[in-house]
C-alpha cells in the first residue's frame, strides 16, 4: 500500500501533497480501509485541477464505442483533440487517431479484475507513454484503484482519478452549479462513461464538443445483448451479462435519466458558451444539434 501511494504520488502530486497523503496513510493504515481508499481518492483527485481551462478555446471529440463508427472514416481526427472512452483503443486507425485522454467508468457487478486486466493490456499494446488516464471511482470491490494496488506491472505514467464517492445526482437544481462539475472535487454521478468525458472536457474549458459514436439505441432492440461496438465482442470485454439483467422497465427508466441528464448537460455548456454537437453516424440520440462528421472538416 505505502510503495502504491508513492508512485500515485510521483504520478501526479506535487511535494506538499505527497507529503500529507503519507501522513494520511500513516494515520489510516491500522484503520477502515474503505474510508481510507475514500481519503486516498479524494485527495489524489485534487490534483486534477492542473487541468482546469487546459484546452480553453478549443474544439475535441470524444469518441465512443458504438457500432455506428464502423460507417465513419476517423483518419480525419488525426492531429485533433481526442477523448476516447471505454474500448476505443480496438479502433483499426487508433495509431492514426492518437487520442490525448482516455476515460473509463467506475467498474462495477459483475465485472472484476479480470476484466480491468484485459482493458490495461490494451492500453499497454496500443498507447504510447503520453496517454493521459482518467479513471472514474466509485466504491467497489474490484475497482481500477484496488487493482492498481495489487497489480504494480499495470501502473500507467500519467493517471488521474476522478472522484465520484460523494458526487450528487444531476438535476434541476444543480447542473447550473459549478461544483457538480468540478473534477478535482465530487463531480455528479454518472450513468454513462460519456458522461464523464462530457465532464473532462468542459472542465478543460473546450468550446465545441463533438460526439462519436454514441448510438445510445438499445431500445431498438432490448433482448439483443452483445454486438453493441464497433469491435467484435470477443476482442474486447463483453457486458452481455450486465445487459442481460436489465428489463424492459429498467430500459425505459435508463433512457428517461439519460435524456434528461444530457439535456441540463447541453444547457450548462451552453451558459459556459460552449457546444455539444452530436456527430454519431445515426443512433437515437437526439438532445444535441447533429452534423455529419465530413461537413466538420469541409
Amino acid at each position: 500500500m505505502q510503495q502504491f501511494l508513492k508512485s500515485v504520488a510521483y504520478w501526479t502530486l506535487p511535494p506538499g501533497v505527497q507529503d500529507s497523503l503519507k501522513g494520511m496513510y500513516r494515520l489510516s493504515s491500522a484503520g477502515n480501509h474503505n474510508s481510507s481508499t475514500t481519503a486516498e481518492v479524494d485527495l489524489i483527485a485534487r490534483n486534477n485541477a492542473q487541468f482546469r481551462d487546459i484546452h480553453k478555446g478549443e474544439r475535441c471529440f470524444i469518441l465512443a464505442t458504438g457500432p455506428s463508427i464502423n460507417q465513419q472514416d476517423l483518419s480525419v481526427l488525426k492531429n485533433e483533440l481526442c477523448i476516447a472512452v471505454s474500448h476505443f483503443f480496438l479502433h483499426q486507425d487508433i495509431k492514426v487517431i492518437n487520442p490525448k485522454y482516455h476515460v473509463l467508468a467506475p467498474y462495477h457487478p459483475p465485472f472484476n479484475f479480470e476484466t480491468i486486466k484485459t482493458v490495461f493490456e490494451g492500453f499497454i499494446k496500443n498507447y504510447s507513454d503520453e496517454m493521459i488516464y482518467f479513471f472514474g471511482h466509485s466504491p467497489y470491490e474490484y475497482s481500477v484503484f484496488n487493482f492498481l494496488k495489487q497489480s504494480s506491472f499495470y501502473r500507467l505514467k500519467n493517471t488521474h482519478f476522478i472522484n465520484y464517492i460523494d458526487g450528487k445526482v444531476l438535476d434541476e437544481d444543480n447542473y447550473t452549479d459549478d461544483e457538480v462539475w468540478d473534477i478535482s472535487r465530487a463531480p455528479f454521478k454518472i450513468r454513462t462513461v460519456i458522461y464523464s468525458a462530457i465532464q473532462l472536457a468542459l472542465y478543460m474549458g473546450c468550446r465545441e464538443i463533438y460526439l462519436i459514436g454514441c448510438d445510445h439505441d438499445y431500445l431498438n432492440d432490448t433482448s439483443r445483448v452483445t454486438n453493441h461496438h464497433f469491435y467484435k465482442e470477443e476482442d474486447g470485454v463483453s457486458d452481455a451479462q450486465h445487459l442481460s439483467s436489465f428489463t424492459t422497465e429498467r430500459w425505459f427508466e435508463e433512457y428517461y435519466l439519460r435524456w434528461k441528464h444530457y439535456r441540463l448537460m447541453r444547457e450548462y455548456a451552453r451558459l459556459k458558451n460552449c457546444k455539444i454537437i452530436n456527430a454519431t453516424h445515426g443512433g437515437m440520440l437526439d438532445v444535441f444539434p447533429r452534423v455529419e462528421l465530413t461537413k466538420i472538416f469541409t
